[in-house]
């Protein structure tokens, strides 16, 4: 736990972030072992993948370590707070680098995207400009994997989730910590809707649409770029 004067940033937590994420968000292992599992099917020799908001670099390093069909493949983390840097091991293309995913070079012949909890920082207007620099750079047969803290449009179903959602993180934070951060993130963070999130997945190009992970409001969604005949554009 922080202290008690210590408010909650991203970078006071940098140090134990994947331990902080873990018990903020339920069901996070099985999302991030699922990622992994989905890249089996997408990640090719001799081109990109990239991981945008990689935080600690885990599970980028997971991923590559997972491909192994894969030797010549290229991972690059972006991350754009350098408190991170700490925990990165460069190795064999496998490289972090802190910068402004935004401004950044290194989106190019990719085969799989990951964003995990980063678009929801970013301003409105800088969304769907990203969204397709990623399509756009994907190679046919490639996929973005996103996940985003959603809400929903119903006002009762957003009250139940949250107090259930409140109920979990009490089990590993105090009041005081859930508030703080809370309010923290009231400035930082900008949600959408299922229905949003979708919508501008599609309007950028993706098909093969598929939620494919779900906890309180939580979700995780894969995106193709020009899939198989055999998968469906829903």
């Amino acid at each position: 736990m922080m202290s008690e004067e210590q408010r909650f940033s991203f970078s006071s937590v940098a140090s134990g972030f994947d331990e902080h994420i873990t018990k903020s968000i339920r069901g996070y292992t099985d999302l991030r072992d699922d990622v992994v599992g989905i890249s089996r099917y997408f990640v090719l020799d001799e081109t990109n993948v990239l991981d945008i908001g990689c935080s600690q670099g885990t599970m980028l390093k997971r991923i590559k370590d997972e491909n192994t069909q894969a030797p010549n493949a290229n991972y690059t983390g972006i991350e754009i707070n350098k408190d991170f840097k700490q925990h990165w091991k460069q190795e064999t293309n496998l490289k972090y680098k802190v910068e402004d995913v935004r401004e950044s070079d290194a989106l190019s012949n990719m085969s799989f995207a990951i964003s995990l909890f980063t678009f929801q920082f970013l301003a409105e207007k800088d969304r769907l400009s990203l969204l397709q620099k990623i399509y756009d750079n994907l190679v046919d047969g490639g996929a973005f994997v996103t996940a985003e803290k959603i809400y929903s449009m119903n006002a009762k179903v957003q009250d139940m989730v949250d107090s259930l959602y409140y109920d979990f993180k009490r089990q590993s934070f105090t009041e005081k910590e859930i508030l703080d951060k809370e309010q923290e993130l009231r400035h930082l963070a900008k949600l959408t809707t299922e229905n949003l999130l979708i919508s501008q997945l599609r309007s950028v190009g993706f098909r093969g649409i598929q939620i494919f992970w779900r906890n309180f409001n939580f979700i995780g969604v894969l995106a193709m770029k020009r899939p198989p005949e055999d998968v469906g554009d829903e």
